[in-house]
């Protein structure tokens, strides 16, 4: 752990000095995601725990960190996005599940010595995912500039800006609602609602990095099916599920809030229209 974090900080200070520098290694950190998904496919056990017990979301992984490989080799501004979108996700997700483990990994259970080797075990991987997650941010932060050639995406204008934040946020909301679906469906009568959306979302972003009106809008009608998504799902969860409908909910409503902003912005010319 002390040798990632070492490596971590060294990536840091190179690619925040070299914004290629930081792209690539960005790069290299999905790849050796999309490399763990190859050799969970392929039987190669690397940990006793499972890294994805899920096939369906190991495919969603594996094809998302290749498609964003892809963009940052091209020099792509949506390339840029989704891997900023995916290394949130992991730094996110990574640490706000290591605090479950924060106390149980303060000892070994002299008791239960293997299952507390298998409890390390987990604690070791998410942090692993946390700082993975937090050098594709800090070097695809750094390399602001080096990707957004477009004239239009490259705008200063707030509702450019604002559409920006709403696709990264799409792009981060996406996958957690499979994870939802396919995982944990604490509320039963969600499940479907959560899939419909992770479409919705990677719909409507592939349509607006395409410069189509109509993404933005997909967008926003998602926007509010997510706040829809996250208040169902917090209401109906039970008492011990409260915690985990939370941790649903810190991906969800951000990209909620901010689709129903950007759908404020787009609608103000229209109403001045009609004035």
């Amino acid at each position: 752990m002390i040798a990632m974090s070492v490596l971590a900080v060294a990536s840091l200070a190179i690619g925040t000095r070299r914004p290629a520098a930081g792209t690539a290694i960005a790069a290299v950190v999905l790849g050796a995601e999309a490399a763990l998904v190859a050799c969970s496919f392929a039987g190669v056990r690397l940990t006793r725990t499972a890294l994805f017990p899920d096939a369906k979301l190991a495919v969603v992984v594996g094809v998302l960190s290749v498609v964003a490989i892809y963009g940052l080799a091209r020099r792509r501004f949506w390339g840029r996005w989704l891997g900023l979108a995916l290394g949130a996700t992991a730094l996110v997700s990574g640490g706000l599940n290591e605090l479950c483990y924060w106390k149980l990994t303060a000892h070994v259970d002299p008791i239960c010595v293997d299952w507390s080797m298998d409890v390390f075990e987990v604690a070791w991987l998410l942090w692993l995912t946390a700082i993975g997650g937090a050098v594709i941010v800090a070097n695809l932060a750094a390399a602001r500039g080096s990707h957004d050639h477009d004239a239009t995406w490259s705008s200063s204008d707030r509702l450019i800006g604002l559409l920006r934040a709403t696709i990264i946020a799409a792009f981060a909301a996406g996958p957690m609602l499979l994870v939802y679906a396919w995982l944990q469906p604490i509320v039963p009568a969600t499940k479907d609602t959560a899939l419909v959306l992770a479409v919705a979302l990677a719909l409507g972003g592939a349509l607006a990095v395409r410069g189509k009106l109509v993404g933005a809008l997909v967008l926003v009608v998602a926007g509010l099916g997510l706040v829809a998504q996250t208040a169902a799902t917090v209401l109906g969860a039970t008492a011990g599920d409260q915690r985990i409908a939370a941790y649903y909910a810190v991906f969800w409503l951000p990209a909620g809030a901010l689709a129903i902003a950007c759908g404020v912005r787009l609608a103000r010319p229209l109403l001045r229209l009609l004035r």
